[in-house]
């Protein structure tokens, strides 16, 4: 079953601030609105507005997951921003450094 049901939205959002929609396809940060969504961390103001954002009227919590949805409305998960890299001022996504890894041909294995 697709993704987008009564009373419950997901949006895929720019990595960076959280706020932007992108297109379909495109991999973001997987945030998701409805009635089964909780209404926040208990007594935790700062950490919610880490994780909380306002878009046209309805409040999405940021799942920490990256992903887009495809063709038929189905998400798919990519990565886990929460365990992002940061080397030398970029930011690095283990499944890129696993992809790297792979391609090695030095005997790194599973």
């Amino acid at each position: 079953m697709p993704v987008n049901t009564y009373l419950t939205d997901v949006k895929i959002l720019d990595m960076d601030t959280g706020t932007k929609e992108l297109p379909r396809g495109d991999d973001g940060e997987i945030a998701i609105s409805g009635p089964q969504v909780m209404k926040g961390y208990w007594n935790k103001p700062e950490e919610n507005k880490g994780v909380f954002r306002d878009i046209e009227g309805r409040r999405y919590f940021l799942t920490g997951d990256i992903g887009h949805i495809d063709d038929e409305g189905y998400i798919i998960i990519t990565d886990r921003k929460k365990d992002m890299i940061i080397v030398g001022g970029f930011n690095c996504y283990p499944r890129e450094v696993e992809e790297v890894l792979a391609r090695q041909k030095t005997g790194v294995g599973e």
